[in-house]
């Protein structure tokens, strides 16, 4: 569903009382609530089950190039939040393989990151505020389609009129969280049932993605009865 920023924050505004719903928001005032907008969907990117969708990307891996830019003008566009262990490469041939996503520790262990072969593990590098960089090992041998599978931001930072594409149940929730956020600002105390309102939105949106995922735990060796260290080669 598509709605814009100002929209969301005309409408927290009115569930304030601090604008009839005929009136034109200030622009002053727009331009705050979109401050605070950026702010809170910075902060709700970093709890992952409010985050609805993974999304998959897939792009060409070269030989001899292990590493590539997830950014504006990278392999992928944007910068991403994290992967996710679906991930996979495909041969010229149609063969998909699976990919093990890697921690920095993990990558940081290889001891030989240029050998050669079929990439049969990746990390993702946050890098930098703006752009990350995936890495694969092994060194790709031959071109291979990589699929990535990966949580991105629910959307980029706002500006005036940004329209944003958000699942139907996520509008009241920002809302509510834009409402109780703004209320200091406008001189109104945020009441328990204003608070208790927005807690069950938000309880509602986490059972719902929770219910759309599987949970998958992999238990080391070391507390499964196996013995000996962790070994790239391994899996």
């Amino acid at each position: 569903m598509s709605t814009t920023i100002n929209t969301l924050v005309a409408d927290a505004l009115t569930d304030l009382g601090r604008l009839s719903p005929t009136e034109t928001i200030d622009p002053t005032d727009l331009a705050h609530g979109i401050r605070v907008a950026n702010r809170l969907f910075g902060r709700w990117a970093t709890q992952n089950l409010l985050i609805p969708y993974t999304a998959s990307d897939s792009f060409s891996i070269t030989d001899g190039t292990a590493s590539y830019l997830c950014g504006t003008g990278g392999s992928i566009t944007t910068r991403l939040l994290r992967i996710t262990d679906e991930c996979y490469v495909q041969d010229s041939g149609g063969y998909d393989y699976p990919l093990k996503v890697l921690t920095q520790g993990q990558y940081n262990s290889i001891f030989d990151k240029d050998l050669g072969g079929r990439p049969h593990c990746v990390y993702y590098d946050p890098s930098t505020y703006n752009t990350g960089y995936l890495r694969f090992y092994k060194t790709p041998d031959a071109t291979y389609t990589a699929y990535i599978e990966n949580v991105k931001y629910l959307h980029d930072t706002f500006s005036v009129g940004t329209t944003l594409s958000l699942p139907v149940m996520y509008e009241d929730f920002v809302v509510l969280g834009l409402r109780n956020r703004l209320a200091g600002s406008f001189g109104v105390p945020v009441t328990q049932d204003m608070r208790l309102e927005f807690n069950n939105a938000e309880r509602d949106i986490k059972n719902l993605n929770l219910a759309n995922r599987s949970v998958i735990m992999s238990i080391p060796p070391e507390f499964a009865g196996g013995a000996g260290g962790y070994s790239i080669e391994a899996d």
